[in-house]
């Protein structure tokens, strides 16, 4: 079946777009982010940060598909930490739409912080905590946060041998991946049994302007994760769940 292509997004259509997919932000600051775009695509010709930097791909290939998991979940007065944040998705996209959110955003790549530091002092955003780093590391950080979240961090497996110890018991995990999820989710079943995780519910959706594939799941961390986990990089890579 031949699937019609949309013209290319704007950032006005933004919370219309997300509230198709039923993410109700009618306070969105539109402003900011289109100032987080441009900031964005002056500093891609400093550092590499991404290979999407036009304002029209921007909003719908980096803001929207930020904000679409927000359906599966109540993001609002939460403790977030977003693993391999990059130059800010999810992360700071979920920062500026949810401000009663309390987000830490964690990356290995130091120079990345010093864009998103220009990105905070730009847009004034309170709500943010900067972690620069192995993810594996955050031993101290153990069971401190409401949600985890990761767009397409490593393999399923990994993300989850990383994200369920930082994870609250009766807390949530958000894996964002693109059109492999389906099978990706079957092999992550037993890393999901050895750290104490249940699938809950998924978003299936696509991106309008080129139909790319979004599936996005929702797993609930109904036991404690043992505290062997997590294992060492080289161990998680070697030997994934």
């Amino acid at each position: 079946m031949l699937q019609l292509i949309q013209p290319k997004m704007k950032l006005e259509n933004l919370k219309d777009e997300l509230k198709k997919a039923g993410v109700d932000l009618p306070d969105l600051p539109l402003d900011k982010l289109r100032t987080y775009a441009q900031l964005l695509k002056e500093w891609n010709e400093k550092i590499n940060l991404t290979s999407i930097v036009e304002e029209d791909d921007v909003v719908e290939k980096h803001f929207l598909d930020s904000l679409l998991p927000c359906a599966l979940t109540d993001f609002s007065k939460k403790k977030i930490v977003d693993i391999g944040s990059g130059a800010g998705f999810p992360g700071m996209v979920i920062a500026i739409a949810y401000p009663t959110s309390l987000v830490t955003l964690v990356d290995s790549t130091q120079k990345k912080f010093l864009f998103l530091e220009e990105v905070r002092k730009a847009l004034g955003i309170e709500n943010v905590v900067f972690k620069i780093g192995r993810v594996e590391a955050m031993k101290q950080e153990k069971q401190s946060f409401d949600l985890v979240t990761s767009r397409g961090f490593s393999s399923l497996p990994t993300f989850l041998e990383v994200g369920a110890p930082l994870c609250k018991v009766d807390g949530e995990l958000i894996a964002m991946r693109g059109s492999k999820g389906k099978e990706e989710l079957k092999e992550a079943s037993n890393a999901m049994e050895i750290l104490g995780l249940r699938y809950e519910r998924k978003q299936a959706t696509t991106l309008p302007s080129q139909g790319d594939i979004r599936l996005n799941y929702l797993l609930f961390k109904h036991k404690p994760t043992s505290a062997k986990y997590p294992r060492e990089w080289a161990k998680i890579i070697k030997h994934p769940l």
